[in-house]
């Protein structure tokens, strides 16, 4: 891997649930892990769902590995979320991490 390649900062959050102080359930979502990444588009569609468009952007993300990072989780670049979809190990060198971003 080369590691000039990972020029962009992401952080990728856990979520937790909690509740407000009126007792409802409310998510909650605390930093990870940071790390520098590869970003690369990986396409991108667009659905009719009830009526209205919904236009969806993937990326992949590589990122030197780090263990523990699951599907259930988000990243965070340039103010945008993105949705963990898939995670591929690269010999415990790296990780390739496929995400979606909605509108």
């Amino acid at each position: 891997m080369k590691i000039g390649r990972l020029d962009r900062k992401i952080t990728i959050e856990e979520r937790t649930d909690s509740q407000n102080t009126l007792g409802e359930p409310v998510a909650v979502w605390s930093t990870y892990h940071q790390a520098f990444a590869n970003v690369q588009k990986a396409g991108g569609s667009e659905n009719t769902r009830t009526g209205s468009i919904v236009a969806e952007n993937r990326v992949k993300f590589k990122i030197r590995f780090f263990d523990g990072i699951t599907e259930d989780m988000r990243i965070v670049y340039n103010g945008n979320y993105y949705d963990i979809l898939q995670i591929q190990e690269l010999n415990r060198e790296g990780l390739w991490i496929t995400a979606s971003k909605q509108y």
